[in-house]
């Protein structure tokens, strides 16, 4: 398995896009672009990215869509659904959305007792070409590859999907029971953390409510 590129913590992925992105669009100290979202950052950097394990050359036309891995010896691909099992999903109407299909993944993930693993399309990299169904497996008990079922959401045409793109994101959680309460909310709590927030031009919930933050001037 060393011919193939392993997993790697989902923060070594941030997309293109977002690493070009300024952090400010100007020099006024309120100018921020969402490359200073905690929140943003948060969700990209969650968990883990299967990459694609080889190239892939998709060549899709008159509604017919072919996949042609690199590599074909030690993982078979990909493999099919039929559309009844995903009937009236809402992407049917989009060009191939009649056609599911389902990535393989040559990966066996374990996780301690009482952890499972949520898989979905790496967060915020807004990939066009593929989108996958989001599912949730308790991978403390289920030891087998966990494969991902998607629908081809990138148009006729060719497509090189090289080596090493992000596939999927995993990101484990411990299983418990919370229970919602629902009440009025408690505007004495809401004006304190608004009256913070308004101190300062910029980065106020990094700054002021962020966990990491908190663990850092603990520390410091």
């Amino acid at each position: 398995m060393d011919a193939y590129p392993h997993p790697f913590p989902s923060s070594k992925a941030l997309p293109d896009w977002f690493k070009q992105l300024p952090p400010a669009l100007d020099r006024h100290p309120r100018s921020s672009s969402v490359k200073r979202c905690i929140p943003f950052l948060e969700a990209c950097n969650e968990g883990y990215i299967i990459p694609f394990y080889c190239d892939v050359f998709v060549k899709a036309e008159n509604d017919k869509i072919n996949f042609e891995f690199a590599e074909k010896d030690l993982c078979d691909g990909m493999s099919s659904h039929y559309l009844g099992q995903l009937e009236g999903h809402p992407l049917q109407d989009a060009d191939f959305g009649t056609i599911p299909l389902k990535f393989h993944n040559p990966w066996v993930i374990e996780t301690p007792k009482g952890y499972s693993c949520l898989f979905t399309s790496p967060l915020n990299r807004m990939e066009k070409r593929f989108k996958l169904f989001d599912g949730v497996v308790d991978t403390d008990t289920y030891y087998n590859s966990v494969n991902f079922p998607f629908i081809w959401t990138g148009g006729d045409g060719e497509f090189l999907i090289e080596k090493g793109t992000p596939l999927a994101q995993v990101i484990p959680f411990k299983r418990e029971t919370l229970k919602a309460e629902f009440g009025l909310v408690d505007k004495r709590k809401s004006t304190q953390v608004r009256s913070k927030l308004l101190t300062l031009f910029n980065n106020s919930y990094r700054r002021l409510f962020w966990h990491k933050m908190e663990h850092k001037n603990e520390k410091s």
